[in-house]
C-alpha cells in the first residue's frame, strides 16, 4: 500500500490523530526522512490547511460545515487534504509512515 492509500485510510478508519502526529513532527516515528512544512510558498500554505483539517477530523470526526465549541468556529479543509494527497502528502517520509504502521497496522 503507497503512502497516500495508507494516510487515507488511516483518516477513514478514525486515526486522523497518528497522522496529525506524524504530519506536525509529534510522532516518535518522525526522523530526517521526514522534512515536516514544506519551503514552498504553496504547499506550505497547503500544509497549514492540512493540520487544521486533520485537527477539526481527530475532534470532531467526518468533515462538516463546521462545528461551534466554547464560543468558536472550527471548519475542516477536505479540498486543501485532497490536493496535498494529490501532491504526494509531502513533509511525511514513506519509511516513517511504513515504520508506524509496521508497529500500529490498519
Amino acid at each position: 500500500m503507497g503512502k497516500v492509500e495508507a494516510i487515507r485510510k488511516l483518516v477513514a478508519v478514525g486515526r486522523a490523530k497518528d497522522v496529525l502526529d506524524l504530519v506536525e513532527g509529534e510522532s516518535s516515528y518522525i526522523s530526517e526522512g521526514s522534512l515536516g512544512a514544506p519551503q514552498e510558498p504553496e504547499f506550505r500554505r497547503l500544509w497549514i490547511l492540512v493540520v487544521h483539517h486533520l485537527r477539526f477530523v481527530s475532534e470532531f470526526g467526518v468533515p462538516s460545515s463546521g462545528e461551534h465549541k466554547d464560543g468558536k468556529h472550527y471548519a475542516a479543509f477536505p479540498d486543501a487534504f485532497d490536493q496535498w494527497l494529490q501532491a504526494g502528502a509531502p513533509g511525511i517520509s514513506s519509511e516513517d509512515l511504513s515504520a508506524f504502521l509496521k508497529d500500529h497496522p490498519l
